[in-house]
């Protein structure tokens, strides 16, 4: 049967492959970016691959907490079911940022932003008969380390990567903790690395740098292909709270494993949505 399916970050790189390959399983698929023109290219570009892929673009900026509200509000009304949420958007900035609202901008887009949608959408979700939450994750997590203190002051970071593994500490942390909450329900919350993709994450990146990863980096079809079987597969089901890597569950840091810190972590981001 077809699914509702939302994926966040949907029109390039691994988020766009998802995109089509869910579409082609016969899902509903809507995906949600800041930039609604390239969203709807992308969905457009799908369609005429496969005429039958059922798939939209909404305007979404996770940077955005009101405009976060205004998208869920209308999602609901569109989509009053969610079978598969996939927390995908990213970025990393070339030294860091605020967002207008105060937050440094990695972590407030691919924590607190993700945070905010799945407080609007968590029933959404839970009303599925098998819901399912997929986030992108990343072995860079290894580079982080939980500083509160941080998130409201880019500076204090030593450089833009320590920022960028932090929030993606933050994705692993907030998988664990969303998957112990939602455990008396019928929801599956897991996050996975998707390796070294070659996508526009990276755009910001000095020139001689991007071309130094050139030979490293995978493909976005590659990358995609765990979060399309933790989306899909009956197997998946089978895991709660875990990082995948390969279809694999892994290894992570400790800080990662930290059930306290994963609750701290949580206290800490319900405050700032006041």
């Amino acid at each position: 049967m077809a699914r509702n399916v939302l994926i966040t970050g949907g029109n390039s790189g691994i988020g766009r492959e998802m995109a089509a390959a869910l579409a082609a399983r016969g899902d509903h698929v809507i995906i949600a970016s800041r930039d609604l023109a390239r969203s709807q290219r992308v969905a457009d570009e799908i369609r005429q691959d496969d005429p039958d892929a059922e798939i939209e673009a909404m305007a979404l900026d996770l940077g955005d907490f009101t405009d976060i509200d205004r998208f869920a509000e209308q999602l609901l009304q569109r989509m009053p079911t969610i079978d598969v949420l996939i927390l995908n958007a990213g970025l990393y900035t070339h030294g860091t940022r605020s967002l207008p609202n105060g937050l440094e901008a990695m972590i407030g887009i691919m924590h607190f932003g993700h945070f905010r949608l799945v407080q609007k959408l968590r029933d959404a979700v839970v009303a599925a008969p098998a819901g399912r939450i997929v986030v992108t994750a990343s072995l860079a997590h290894r580079l982080g380390r939980l500083r509160f203190e941080t998130f409201d002051a880019p500076r204090k970071h030593w450089a833009a990567v320590f920022a960028y593994g932090q929030a993606k500490l933050a994705n692993i942390l907030f998988t664990r903790e969303l998957a112990r909450r939602l455990a008396d329900t019928s929801v599956t919350v897991n996050c996975f690395h998707p390796g070294p993709v070659a996508t526009g994450l990276w755009s910001e990146l000095p020139v001689i740098i991007q071309r130094a990863l050139g030979s490293v980096l995978i493909g976005p079809a590659e990358g995609a292909d765990t979060g399309i079987w933790l989306a899909t597969a009956e197997e998946a089901r089978r895991f709660n709270g875990e990082y995948f890597v390969k279809r694999q569950p892994a290894r992570t840091t400790a800080a990662a494993r930290d059930m306290d810190l994963a609750a701290a972590l949580w206290r800490e981001s319900e405050a700032r949505m006041t």
